[in-house]
């Protein structure tokens, strides 16, 4: 008579815990000195309209180069742009265009929540949902719940323990199959990495006004971010400046004057003397713009870009 023991089925894996992200705390103000504030994290926001070629090559590439995730937000900010331009404090004049400015503090509300909502611009500050209740403990009737849910097969070799001596060597070997870990839980290597990467996240956005940038650095500032802009077009403005700096370059011509002997001495210890100078990296209280050469290769231009943002990133 063959002897009939109940089939082991492995216990149920843990389900994947839904992640709450949310803001962070805002660091005191009361403890920074009157030196320029340098951020401690860098969002490397590369701005250019759809019609751009490459522009998702650019910043994946990028991305990767400087290992930090990309996001394309440019949904996420025409959403907020239009609705900061609607509602009851703005209303259109006769020419067609807004007689009062733009919400600015709706389209920061509107950026800074959806941003928040990926988990890339404050990932320390996500937790798992059954998180942060305060006191730690599980009701009675989620615990039997659970019991009556997964406990299922659990009850059945407690049961049946008797006729089955190796059950419980199994049980125990199954037990160890799933550990008790939490889904979302990064390495501690990666997680230590991570901090201590200057560069936080790749962000993409069409061509963004004035008013965007300075609300932009504004939300995340407050956090200790930077922000660096990277256009990938032309401002008419940077062509007649480049235009006028070449004007002023050809009027200015050096004056050649005969060197008088008496300074001749000098020139070893000018040159002990002079030091290189390192270009100013992104402050928190004002804008930075990286200037790349939109007419050069894609290739050419990604190098530029990396090269350009790790230098700004570098400087102390």
């Amino acid at each position: 008579m063959e002897d009939h023991h109940p089939q082991w089925v492995p216990p149920r894996p843990p389900t994947p815990q839904t992640l709450i992200h949310r803001l962070p705390d805002k660091p005191d103000p009361s403890s920074e000195d009157s030196s320029p504030r340098r951020p401690a994290k860098h969002i490397i926001l590369i701005m250019g309209s759809t019609a751009v070629a490459g522009k998702v090559q650019i910043a994946t590439t990028v991305a990767q180069a400087l290992s930090c995730p990309l996001y394309q937000g440019d949904s996420l900010h025409e959403s907020s742009a239009k609705a900061a331009s609607l509602g009851a404090g703005t209303s259109q004049n006769q020419s067609g265009g807004l007689s009062q400015p733009p919400n600015k503090q709706r389209y920061k509300r509107m950026w800074l929540s959806k941003m928040t909502r990926t988990g890339l611009l404050f990932p320390e500050a996500s937790r798992p949902a059954h998180e942060g209740s305060g006191s730690g403990t599980t009701s009675p009737h989620a615990s039997s719940a659970a019991s009556s849910r997964r406990g299922s097969v659990a009850s059945d070799a407690t049961s049946n323990a008797s006729s089955a001596g190796a059950w419980s060597s199994t049980a125990t070997t199954a037990a160890t199959l799933y550990a008790h870990k939490p889904v979302f839980a990064e390495p501690d290597p990666a997680a230590r990495e991570r901090r201590a990467n200057p560069a936080l996240l790749v962000l993409t956005h069409p061509q963004l006004e004035g008013w965007h940038k300075a609300v932009i650095r504004e939300s995340v500032g407050e956090y200790g971010i930077g922000v660096v802009f990277v256009p990938l077009y032309r401002d008419a403005g940077d062509t007649n400046e480049d235009e006028e700096e070449e004007e002023e370059e050809e009027k200015d011509l050096p004056v050649l004057k005969p060197l008088d002997p008496r300074t001749m001495t000098s020139f070893g210890s000018f040159g002990q003397s002079a030091a290189p100078r390192k270009p100013a990296g992104p402050s928190l209280d004002e804008e930075f713009v990286l200037k790349v050469d939109v007419e050069k290769q894609i290739e050419d231009l990604i190098q530029e870009i990396i090269e350009g943002v790790g230098d700004a990133m570098t400087v102390t």
